[in-house]
């Protein structure tokens, strides 16, 4: 008897563990294979340290590139649905406003701060921007200043499934033909972002339920933390480094003089 509840209790931990880790998945929109829904960009690495940049996700090479958001259909993404990207401030800032210059999404001037909305995607009302369990985990990005814009992906645009966080890794070029993942491009320009911050991308689906007589925005699937995208950290132009340089010699220059000025004897 003592046996066979032993056996019944292990079971029970056995099954518990597994449906554990079939949640686990859930949440973070993993299938077999490739998540359902990853972003990639043309010629990005992996910060798998970190090194300035977000760990665990797909660096930039430049200040402009081409950012990818890729779908693989299932039971919850379908190629009619609308899907939506979050451009987030990083590190974290606010909820004061800064102005921190600006990055272009697709010809779109987005201004960092002031076009931006504080919190946790997805975009909602200000009652429900910092308070919502439907909301993107935080991933140590969020809160933050974010910029969210709606998509659909296009049946006709299609692309050899694979794994985009494998790709960076191996520093394997994006494939350009092949079937079974649907793809959108974004052009993003970053080089008018201040020096010191990213604009780091997250994909998700969402769906709108009824909170009393209130609409409230849920995600329902991501793209995995490790399957996101950023760009790459601004650091000053050379000019910019030069006048600033320059800016210091001089008040150098000046403390100097005053401080010779000060134990020069009266005439």
């Amino acid at each position: 008897m003592t046996e066979m509840m032993r056996t019944l209790k292990l079971n029970k931990l056995v099954t518990a563990a597994a449906l554990c880790a079939a949640l686990s998945f859930w949440a973070a929109g993993v299938s077999l294979g490739c998540p359902s829904l990853q972003l990639d960009i043309d010629g990005g690495t992996y910060s798998s340290s970190g090194d300035g940049q977000t760990k665990d996700t797909i660096v930039a090479p430049s200040d402009t590139f081409t950012l990818y958001a890729f779908l693989i259909p299932n039971w919850a993404n379908s190629p009619g649905d609308t899907y939506y990207i979050s451009a987030a401030v990083v590190p974290k800032t606010g909820p004061d406003r800064n102005d921190l210059g600006y990055f272009v999404f697709d010809d779109e001037r987005v201004d960092v701060t002031d076009e931006m909305t504080y919190g946790i995607p997805p975009l909602e009302i200000a009652t429900m921007q910092l308070r919502d369990a439907g909301d993107l985990p935080r991933h140590g990005i969020y809160y933050t200043y974010f910029w969210e814009v709606g998509f659909n992906f296009d049946k006709d645009w299609k692309i050899q499934k694979y794994d985009t966080q494998e790709r960076a890794i191996k520093g394997a070029p994006i494939p350009t033909t092949g079937e079974g993942m649907y793809y959108v491009t974004f052009l993003v320009d970053v080089s008018g972002l201040a020096p010191g911050y990213i604009i780091h991308f997250d994909l998700y689906n969402t769906k709108i339920k009824c909170n009393g007589d209130v609409e409230d925005v849920d995600v329902t699937w991501f793209a995995p933390f490790s399957h996101d995208a950023e760009s790459r950290v601004r650091v000053p132009e050379p000019s910019s480094l030069l006048l600033l340089g320059l800016g210091l010699a001089v008040l150098g220059l000046a403390a100097r003089k005053k401080g010779s000025a000060a134990f020069r004897k009266p005439q």
